[in-house]
């Protein structure tokens, strides 16, 4: 019995070491890399040592952290508000908003969005009163996106690497196009990503193209800091006729103590000391040339953003403080298009569990939104409202000459928004108008006083100009 039981088992150890040959661009030949989303993608092996090595170089490089710290300064600020005119929405964007605590999060999901190039939010679903609770799942964590074949924006699910000790079945998330994203019994998975190519699903980390350099600079920072040690130590030469020499060494065995007096004799001893000649001058030049390599391939930022501004004039400050803001905005602009996404989602979420039934619940759209957002820097401000006013005046003396019709005063309306730095929709620029002449009607036929209206300072009141004003 027991050579049948050894016999069984080197039968299958000899069955579970056999080789079987695969051709090569087949699934599993050993060749070809794992894809983490379409064909134009980075390879999961090699976008997984990407985003560690970002993640490393965020917790041990300070220009790195710097970079990152900026653009959430400035993007979050001291925080991004949203509101709705849509009271039972209004009402859902507080609660959410406390219950998910999205005044601290921000900070931390803007530098993930940076650090990471990527951030997938899970939407967890309360069946009962429809409230969703918030996670977010690393992005080295998200071997794979799956989307449809036909539609690559179409993402199906997400496919996260299994936990550690665990099973080895990977965990699947379920996306925003998967067979029922609105299921509040199922989670789901966002997914927002900056820095992505067309064509490909992945995002791409800030610090990306300057790993290499931030690396170089790193070590040659340490290689300066060593020799720079090394000429705090000296060696000391002593010159003396030959019969002395058994003697001075065995008198100099170890160096003199800094302070001792040495007592020589004349003309039998000279000391010298000899220190490393280092070439700092030299070198400065290509700790600058890696710095630039750094600052070009940064988010935006330029050698004063790291502190170096010894050789920069006020011109050269501000055209590179305006690439630095225009990048900035950018990035800020996809920070609230991710934060009206995620309400969006999670209002819907909610109808999908009450039904609408409580206080009779509508779809919404991005339009019953308004979010707020802080200054990218607030010297800007004084800027627009001197280049509106000017503008202002401009129009007024136009509007003397050809008249004011409503293509005039639509025109000027919007190109006062835009000097002033903001931006009016056709609606808000039709309603402004309506209201306008609504109010310059009520003022060329002023109503007159009703009974019981009282008079004000002792004089008669003639006539009302607006509802609730007497004049």
């Amino acid at each position: 019995m027991i050579l049948s039981v050894r016999t069984q088992l080197a039968h299958l150890l000899t069955r579970l070491a056999a080789v079987v040959s695969i051709q090569v661009g087949l699934p599993n030949d050993g060749l070809m890399l794992r894809p983490s989303g379409t064909e134009l993608d980075t390879p999961w092996g090699e976008l997984f040592d990407q985003l560690t090595d970002a993640r490393e170089a965020w917790r041990t490089n300070p220009l790195a952290r710097r970079m990152i710290g900026l653009i959430t300064a400035y993007t979050v600020g001291n925080g991004i508000t949203v509101t709705s005119t849509y009271a039972p929405l209004n009402a859902f964007i507080r609660a959410f908003w406390l219950h998910n605590r999205l005044d601290l999060r921000l900070d931390e999901w803007s530098d993930e969005l940076a650090r990471s190039g990527e951030l997938f939010p899970v939407l967890f679903t309360n069946p009962i009163d429809g409230m969703s609770t918030l996670r977010a799942v690393p992005a080295s964590l998200i071997q794979s996106v799956r989307f449809d074949p036909n539609d690559y924006e179409k993402e199906l699910s997400y496919e996260q690497t299994p936990a550690v000790g665990g099973s080895y079945d990977p965990i699947i998330w379920h996306g925003p196009a998967g067979p029922d994203p609105d299921d509040p019994h199922t989670p789901l998975m966002l997914h927002y990503a900056v820095n992505r190519p067309t064509g490909a699903v992945r995002g791409e980390s800030d610090l990306a193209p300057i790993l290499p350099w931030l690396r170089r600079y790193a070590r040659w920072l340490e290689d300066r800091v060593r020799l720079n040690a090394a000429t705090r130590a000296f060696l000391w030469i002593v010159h003396a006729p030959a019969r002395l020499r058994s003697t001075l060494e065995e008198r100099y065995r170890t160096p003199p103590e800094p302070g001792s007096i040495i007592i020589a004799e004349s003309g039998a001893e000279t000391w010298e000391a000899v220190t490393p000649t280092l070439h700092a001058i030299d070198a400065e030049k290509d700790g600058r040339a890696i710095r630039w390599m750094i600052a070009a391939g940064g988010p935006g930022t330029a050698l004063l953003d790291l502190g170096e501004g010894e050789d920069s004039s006020m011109a050269t400050g501000t055209v590179q403080a305006e690439q630095r803001r225009r990048f900035l905005r950018r990035r800020q602009t996809y920070l609230t298009h991710l934060l009206t996404d995620l309400i969006l989602h999670a209002w819907q979420r909610r109808l999908d569990v009450t039904g609408g039934k409580r206080g009779n619940l509508r779809v919404v759209t991005a339009d019953d939104l308004t979010l707020t957002v802080p200054d990218i820097s607030p010297a800007d401000n004084v800027a627009l409202a001197s280049a509106a006013s000017s503008l202002a005046a401009a129009v007024a003396s136009i509007a003397n000459t050809v008249g004011q019709g409503e293509a005039f005063r639509r025109v000027a309306l919007r190109m006062f928004a835009k000097f002033a730095g903001e931006q009016l929709t056709d609606e808000e620029i039709s309603l402004i108008l309506q209201q306008g002449a609504a109010h310059a009607e009520a003022n060329a036929n002023p109503q007159p006083v009703r009974p019981g209206d009282q008079p004000r300072n002792g004089r008669e009141v003639a006539y009302r100009i607006d509802p609730g004003r007497t004049t």
